[in-house]
C-alpha cells in the first residue's frame, strides 16, 4: 500500500489546520531570527552612549507578544490535527482488523494489532508532531541563519566555524539508518510480549490452579529479556547520537569565539556585531542539538509506518451484505479436501455428504478429527476450495461471504461475552428483519430460570468476559444468541458441555421441534447426538460412519465404542 493512500483521508480532513500550524511555526522562527540583530544593535547603541534603548525594549515586548500568539495558534492547530490523526489511524486500524481474514489471528494472535494501535500509532503521532516541529526549526534556522551569518562575515570564516557540524551530520545520518532497522525489530518484539502478556492474564486462574507460576514466569522472563535486549540496542544507538549533537555546538561556539573575538580586539568588528554573530550561531546550532532526537523520532515513526502499511496492505474480506439470507436448502459437500497453511497433513479428506433441508444432524468424533474445521469452512473463517461446498445448489465460494454468514447462526464452544447487559449480549448488535425477540431467544435457552431478573434489568451489566456467571449460564447466553439470529442454518459447536442434564434434555426437545432450520450439532455429550435424525462419525479427517443412533449401535463400530464408554463412565459415577 502506498503511504500517500493512508494519509489521504487525514489531509483531506485536517490538511488546512496542519498547514496553518506549519505556517505559524515558520513565522515564529522568522521572528526569532530578528532577535540577534536587535540585540546587537541595542548593544552598539549602549556602547556609543546613544539614546534609543527604550525603542529596542518596545521592539522586544512586541516580538514577545507576536511570538506568544503565533505559538498558541501553531500548537492548537498543528498538534490538534495530529491528535485527530491518531484517532483516525486507530479507527482505520480497527476497521481493517475486522476486515482481514481470521487466519491472520491464528498465526499472529491479537497482540500485534494491539501494539499497532498503541505503540506504533503513538510513534507516528510524535514523528508528525514533535518531529515536524524540530525539522522546521532545523531547516529554517540553519538555512536562513546561515545566509545571514555569511552576510555578516565572509563565506570562508562561516565555513570554518560550521565545519564540525557538517562532519557530525554525516555520522548522525549513517547511524540513523541503523536505528530504523533496530527500532522495527524492537517493536516486533514488543508486539510478541504484548500478545504473551494478554494470554498470561487471561489464563491466570488455570496457571494458579496448576501451580505453574514459576514456569510461566520463566517464559515471560525470556520474552521480556529479548524485548529488553532489542530496546537496549536502540538505546545504545540513541546514546551515541545525543552526545554527537551536543559536541558539535560547543566546538562551533569555541571556534566562533576565537575568530570573532580576534576580529573584535583588532577593531574589525564591533561588540554588537560580535554578539549578533554568536547569537546567530546559537540559533543555527541550537536546533542541531536536537538533531539526534529528531533522527530517533523520525526513524521510530518510519519503522511504525512500515508496520502499519504492512498491516493495512493485508487483503480484506468483502464482507458487505444487504441483510439478506439464503433460502433454506440442502448443503452438499463434494470431494472436499482441506489442509491448513501451517499443517503438514490434511484436516479433511475426501468428504462427500449432503445435509438435507430441515435436518437435525449430530456430528461426533475424536478431537482433531475435522469436525470444527468443517464449521470453519461453512462460515468462511477458512477458505474452502471451489466446487466443494454448495448451499442450496450455489457454490459457497461464489456467494458473498457476508450473505453466507448472515444465513448461519453459529454457537461456538467458547462463550464470548461483552461487558454489557444480558440482552445486549444476546442481540450482539445484530439488526435484521428475520430475528426473533430477545425474550423469545432467552426462553428457548432457559435463561429465565435463574437469570430472569438480570435479563429484565437494563442496569445489570456483566463483568468482563462474564466472570460473574457460571459456565452453564454463559453457554445458555451463547445459545440464546444463536436462537435470536433466527438464521436458516444453525451450527452448534460443542456448546452443551457445561449444561446440566435437565437443561440438556430441554434443549434437545427444542432442537427436535425446530422444523424451519438445518441444524448441525457437534457434541461430545452423546445424549444430545442420539436424538438427531442422522449421526455423522468423523475420524482422522474422514467420515467413518453415517446413520441414526439405532443403526450405528447395531454396527458396533466407532460410535458404539464411544457411546458404550461414555455410558459406562456415567454408570460408574452414579455408583460412586
Amino acid at each position: 500500500m502506498n503511504p500517500s493512500a493512508i494519509f489521504k483521508e487525514f489531509f483531506r480532513r485536517e490538511g488546512i489546520y496542519y498547514l496553518i500550524g506549519l505556517t505559524m511555526l515558520i513565522a515564529i522562527d522568522v521572528a526569532f531570527l530578528i532577535v540577534p540583530q536587535l540585540i546587537g544593535s541595542a548593544i552598539d547603541t549602549l556602547s556609543q552612549n546613544k539614546e534609543g534603548l527604550t525603542q529596542y525594549i518596545l521592539y522586544f515586548i512586541g516580538l514577545l507578544i507576536i511570538i506568544t500568539v503565533l505559538k498558541v495558534i501553531s500548537r492548537r492547530t498543528l498538534l490538534g490535527s495530529i491528535r485527530r490523526m491518531e484517532y483516525l489511524f486507530r479507527q482505520k486500524l480497527c476497521a481493517r482488523a475486522l476486515e482481514i481474514p481470521t487466519t491472520y489471528y491464528d498465526v499472529n494472535g491479537p497482540g500485534k494489532v494491539m501494539a499497532l494501535m498503541t505503540n506504533d500509532v503513538t510513534s507516528l503521532r510524535v514523528a508528525l508532531g514533535l518531529g515536524i516541529m524540530l525539522l522546521v526549526d532545523i531547516i529554517l534556522y540553519s538555512l536562513l541563519g546561515s545566509i545571514i551569518l555569511i552576510q555578516k562575515i565572509d563565506f570562508l570564516l562561516a565555513l570554518k566555524i560550521m565545519t564540525p557540524v557538517l562532519i557530525i551530520l554525516i555520522s548522525i545520518f549513517t547511524l540513523g539508518r541503523r536505528l530504523r532497522k533496530k527500532q522495527r525489530q524492537a517493536q516486533t518484539t514488543y508486539s510478541d510480549m504484548t500478545e504473551f502478556g494478554q494470554e498470561l492474564f487471561q489464563g491466570m486462574e488455570v496457571i494458579r490452579a496448576f501451580n505453574k507460576e514459576a514456569i510461566i514466569s520463566g517464559l515471560f522472563n525470556r520474552i521480556n529479556k529479548k524485548n529488553y535486549k532489542d530496546n537496549m540496542s536502540v538505546a545504545i544507538l540513541d546514546a551515541v547520537l545525543s552526545p554527537l549533537t551536543m559536541i558539535a555546538p560547543f566546538i562551533c561556539i569555541s571556534i566562533s569565539m576565537y575568530i570573532c573575538g580576534t576580529l573584535a580586539v583588532e577593531g574589525l568588528m564591533t561588540v554588537g556585531e560580535f554578539v549578533t554573530i554568536n547569537a546567530f550561531i546559537m540559533l543555527i546550532i541550537g536546533p542541531l542539538i536536537s538533531l539526534g532526537s529528531l533522527v530517533a523520532i523520525v526513524q521510530k515513526g518510519l519503522a511504525s509506518l512500515d508496520r502499519i502499511i504492512d498491516f493495512m496492505s493485508l487483503p480484506a474480506e468483502c464482507n458487505s451484505t444487504d441483510g439478506k439470507q439464503l433460502a433454506l436448502g440442502d448443503i452438499d459437500i463434494r470431494y472436499l479436501n482441506f489442509t491448513y497453511d501451517e499443517a503438514k497433513t490434511p484436516a479433511l479428506r475426501q468428504l462427500n455428504i449432503t445435509f438435507k433441508k430441515g435436518e437435525f444432524v449430530g456430528i461426533v468424533g475424536k478431537p482433531g478429527s475435522g469436525k470444527s474445521t468443517l464449521f470453519k469452512l461453512l462460515l468462511g473463517l477458512q477458505k474452502a476450495p471451489a466446487k466443494t461446498i454448495y448451499i442450496n445448489n450455489q457454490d459457497i465460494t461464489s456467494i458473498p461471504i457476508g450473505t453466507v454468514r448472515n444465513s448461519i447462526s453459529y454457537v461456538p464452544t467458547q462463550s464470548y461475552l461483552l461487558s454489557s447487559t444480558i440482552a445486549d449480549n444476546i442481540s450482539f448488535g445484530y439488526e435484521n428483519e428475520n430475528h426473533i425477540t430477545v425474550s423469545e431467544a432467552a426462553k428457548k435457552a432457559q435463561l429465565y430460570r435463574d437469570l430472569g431478573n438480570d435479563l429484565e434489568n437494563s442496569l445489570s451489566v456483566l463483568a468482563e468476559e462474564g466472570r460473574d456467571l457460571s459456565g452453564g449460564q454463559k453457554q445458555r447466553i451463547n445459545l440464546a444468541r444463536g436462537f435470536y439470529k433466527n438464521a436458516p442454518y444453525l451450527l452448534l459447536d460443542n456448546c452443551f458441555s457445561a449444561l446440566d442434564a435437565i437443561t440438556v434434555n430441554d434443549m434437545i426437545q427444542i432442537l427436535k421441534a425446530t422444523e424451519d432450520k438445518t441444524i448441525l450439532c457437534i457434541s461430545q455429550r452423546l445424549e444430545v447426538i442420539k436424538e438427531a435424525d442422522r449421526i455423522i462419525v468423523f475420524d482422522d479427517g474422514m467420515i467413518r460412519e453415517i446413520g441414526n443412533h439405532q443403526e450405528l449401535m447395531k454396527k458396533e463400530g466407532l460410535y458404539y465404542q464411544m457411546y458404550t464408554a461414555q455410558n459406562r463412565g456415567a454408570t460408574n459415577e452414579i455408583k460412586i
